[in-house]
């Protein structure tokens, strides 16, 4: 997989993550193995004018996924009480 972590903000629960084939048109195929890689699973899947929004869960705590093509990618904890999972699980895939 050719996901990355590019910048961990522990105090925002945000993890941006970069992948060198991403675009507006290949989110969806990239994002979904990276679901599969991080064992996450996606309760909701919007796509607007200008982002990909993806609800996810893990274990009970829920992220989203982001994309705009201008911002890049990012998946933020939706509670201050995620945040520690979602540091967590870039632990566990950081290398």
């Amino acid at each position: 997989m050719n996901w990355r972590i590019a910048q961990t903000d522990r105090e925002a629960g945000v993890v941006t993550l970069v992948n060198p084939a991403l675009d507006w048109d290949s989110f969806p195929t990239l994002a979904n193995a990276l679901l599969q890689e991080w064992e996450l699973v996606a309760l909701e899947r919007e796509c607007g004018a200008d982002r990909h929004s993806w609800l996810l869960e893990f274990e009970g705590s829920r992220f989203r996924l982001e994309y705009e093509h201008y911002s890049g990618c990012w998946l933020a904890a939706e509670q201050p009480a995620d945040a520690e999972v979602l540091l967590w699980l870039v632990r566990q895939h950081q290398g």
